[in-house]
Order: C-alpha cells, then sequence, then structure tokens
C-alpha cells in the first residue's frame, strides 16, 4: 500500500519547476518557456522576453537512480552557452539528514559550475572527472550526481548514466559482519563463543561508527517508496534480507541478538554497571511498554502516507553512529536509551525500537499458533495502513 501510494503520488502530484526555483541560481530569471524539444526542459526569459539560460531537473527521467533510501529530483540550471550555473536539490525520497549534508557541501554542490552540458553529459565516472561523494553521504551525494549525469545524457540524446551492478569492499565488509553474526548465533562452541565481545565491539566500531548501514525504518521506508537499489548497494540488500528472513527460518533474531551496533552496546553497558543499579520493570508497566514501538510504527505510516514533514531517522538512534550527519533527535534517543538501559537492561531494545519489534514479528516460534497480543499489533498496524491508503488524512490536514 505504501508503494502504491507513493506511485501516485509521483504520477499525480508532482512537482513543477517555478521561477523562484530558478531565480535563487539565475537572479535575472522573470519566465521560464517549456521546450518542447528532445532537451524537455525550460527557458529562461528575463523581464525583457530574452533569453538568458535553461533549466530542467531530473525527474522522472532519473527516478531509479537511488542513494541510501531513494531519489532526488534536482535542478539544473545552465547559462546561453550551456555552461552550468548552479544545481539545487528540489524534493528528496532520501533521508533528510543525508541530503542536507550533501546539499551543504558547497565544493560538491559548485564541481558542475562551469561545465558545458555536453562535458557532463558525457561523464561515465565520477571520480575521473573530480567529482567526490560527500562523507557521511556517500550514497546519497552519489546518487545526486548520477542522476544529473543521467538526465543530461539522455537530453543529449545518449543512452544515460544507468549505475552498473557493483560489488565494492562496504558490500563485502556486510556481508562479513553478517556472516561472523550467523557463527555466533548458530555455533554454540564455547572456545568460539568466548570472543564474542571482541566481535560486538566490532560490530560498535566497524558496523556502526565507520561503515554506518544500520538497519533503520528510514531506510526501510525509503526503499518501499522507490525502490530497492541491488545493483549499487547489493552488500546492504542482502543484508537487510538476511535479517528479515534468518527469524522466520531458524527462529533465532541474528541482526537484534549478535550484529546490532546499538543491542551490543547495552549488552557491554550491562556487564560493566553495578547489579545494584538495574531494576526490574513491573508487569503493568511492561503491558504499557511493549506499545511504545508500535506506536512508533504508527507514526512512521502517518509519515509515509501522509507526506509529513519529519525525518524519520530521528525516532532511532541509529543515525547517531554517523558522528558527522547526525541530527540532535537521534542523538537524544540514543544517549537516552542507553541511560535507562543502565537501570532496566535492554531496554531500548525491548520496548522502544520499531524496527526491532518488525524483525521480532517475523519471527517464526515453534508451538505458538494462538493468536497473540502481538498478532493484534499487526492488526492495528495493518487497519491504520489501510484507513491511510483508502482515505488519505492529508484531504482533512488541507
Amino acid at each position: 500500500m505504501v508503494r502504491s501510494h507513493h506511485a501516485n503520488l509521483r504520477v499525480q502530484g508532482d512537482w513543477p519547476v517555478t521561477v523562484a526555483e530558478v531565480k535563487a541560481l539565475l537572479p535575472m530569471a522573470e519566465r521560464l518557456k517549456v521546450d518542447p524539444g528532445p532537451r524537455a526542459g525550460l527557458f529562461v526569459e528575463d523581464a525583457a522576453g530574452e533569453k538568458i539560460g535553461y533549466a530542467l531537473r531530473t525527474m522522472p527521467e532519473s527516478r531509479k537512480i537511488v542513494g541510501y533510501s531513494g531519489p532526488s529530483d534536482v535542478l539544473v540550471v545552465f547559462d546561453t552557452e550551456d555552461k552550468g550555473i548552479g544545481v539545487a536539490v528540489r524534493h528528496s525520497y532520501d533521508t533528510p539528514s543525508h541530503v542536507e549534508d550533501v546539499t551543504r557541501d558547497f565544493i560538491f554542490m559548485e564541481r558542475w559550475n562551469g561545465r558545458t552540458w555536453d562535458d557532463i553529459a558525457e561523464i561515465t565516472d565520477l571520480h575521473e572527472a573530480g567529482i567526490y561523494g560527500v562523507s557521511g553521504a556517500t550514497r546519497t551525494s552519489d546518487a545526486v550526481a548520477q542522476s544529473i549525469t543521467h538526465r543530461l545524457a539522455l537530453a543529449a540524446g545518449g543512452e544515460g548514466m544507468v549505475a552498473p551492478f557493483r560489488f565494492g569492499w562496504r558490500d563485502g565488509a556486510l556481508l562479513g559482519i553478517l556472516g561472523l553474526g550467523c557463527l555466533f548465533a548458530f555455533w554454540k562452541a564455547k572456545s568460539f563463543q568466548r570472543w564474542r565481545w571482541v566481535y560486538s565491539v566490532g560490530t560498535i566500531l566497524g558496523l556502526g561508527f565507520w561503515l554506518g548501514d544500520l538497519i533503520a525504518q528510514s531506510l526501510l521506508v525509503g526503499w518501499v517508496e522507490s525502490r530497492v537499489p541491488w545493483e549499487a548497494t547489493p552488500g546492504l540488500v542482502l543484508f537487510v534480507a538476511a535479517a528479515f528472513l534468518l527469524p522466520w527460518f531458524t527462529k533465532q533474531p541474528v541482526y537484534c541478538q549478535f550484529i546490532c551496533p546499538h543491542g551490543n552496546l547495552q549488552r557491554l553497558a550491562m556487564k560493566v554497571i553495578p547489579a545494584t543499579w538495574k531494576r526490574p520493570l513491573r508487569d503493568d508497566g511492561k503491558w504499557v511498554a511493549r506499545w511504545i514501538p508500535v506506536m512508533l510504527l504508527a507514526v512512521v505510516l502517518a509519515v509515509s502516507f501522509l507526506q509529513l514533514d519529519l525525518d524519520l531517522a530521528g525516532i532511532e538512534p541509529f543515525d547517531a553512529y554517523l558522528l558527522k550527519g547526525a541530527g540532535l533527535a537521534t542523538i537524544a534517543v540514543a544517549l537516552i536509551g542507553l541511560a535507562i538501559s543502565l537501570f532496566y537492561p535492554m531496554a531500548y531494545c525491548k520496548f522502544g525500537c520499531p524496527t526491532g519489534w518488525l524483525l521480532e514479528f517475523v519471527r517464526r516460534r515453534a508451538g505458538k499458533d494462538r493468536f497473540s497480543e502481538r498478532d493484534w499489533m499487526g492488526l492495528v498496524l495493518f487497519a491504520l495502513a489501510l484507513a491511510l491508503y483508502v482515505v488519505p488524512l492529508r484531504v482533512f490536514l488541507g
């Protein structure tokens, strides 16, 4: 339903380029005139009606080029000699914090200035052209760059720059982390399990602070709304697929219990804090707390269907490991969750993580074929999604 809803939005609820957007890059712009030719862009005119430039957007032609969690619509403006004046990200389905990092990197955003249309259209290797990704938002910035070159190449009569299938070192590192996690989950030899603390520290430093490829709602929703970038990030796609399939086939929550850096950080904290700090959570408190991730998933559905201006990365702690691009909200969630876990062990994993709830929801349990509380929670979320899909509340919200 989420995917179908956003497909309708793209077809019926598009955003045409406005004079104000072009004026920010070309101050003399006063009017835009549609170009019916193969470029399918806009002639930019001044107050006297003279052509002073040309503008075009990368969507919908570059819709299949996905960054971390979605495609981006980029405005590109040229002067009368077809030399780039500037680019701007108009709208993006990618993680907002990553998009913000890209737009604030003036070196990256100004790499297009002074290059001719043909020069940009002929780019097949970004690094050879001197265009490098933004630290902390590499996938997002690469997708923005590829969207521009792809769109201009198509308009110039070429085939465009379609991201080829590539398996890089990041993909290998992710699959290596996944493989080790599976070993610790299924190989119970004491001589091997004694090294688990080393692996836990490795996931915190490697998967968390170095790679930053944690499974989160912002990633999952972005993929569902747009497409799964299997050719650009095959390792991450397999990593996420395994996180959902392993609990179903093996009954073992491999990702949450062995791989997740935030979960491992809480487990290490449990071993170093005094036992007198720990407090049991009352049964009535547990009943209320168990609904917290469900309510957060309800927020995720509302944000997706209603296109609310809320960065989903801020409702979970995982982006806090990307120190450079972390927002205040995700840092606060991470620190507060860890602080509570000092007194109530694994509190965030048990009662606060919407992504963990989804992974636990798909886990198969032997001998439990009755309709449980978790099934009721799932029905509540399904009913909410159905309501938002059939009768979009944005109509009532104006």
